[in-house]
C-alpha cells in the first residue's frame, strides 16, 4: 500500500526513525495506525 503524507508526518516520521524510536518508516506508521484503528489507545493528535 502507498501513502501520501503531508510534510509535516513526513518529517516526524523520519525523526523517530533517526532517532531510534522505530527501524523504518514502515513500522512507525504501522505502530501509529494500529493505536488508532486497532488498540485505540490514543483519542487526540497532537
Amino acid at each position: 500500500m502507498n501513502l501520501w503524507l503531508s510534510g509535516p508526518i513526513g518529517a516526524a516520521l523520519d525523526e523517530a526513525v533517526e532517532s531510534g524510536a522505530y527501524p523504518s518508516r514502515q513500522v512507525a506508521v504501522t505502530h501509529a495506525l494500529e493505536t488508532v484503528f486497532i488498540r485505540k489507545e490514543a483519542k487526540t493528535v497532537t
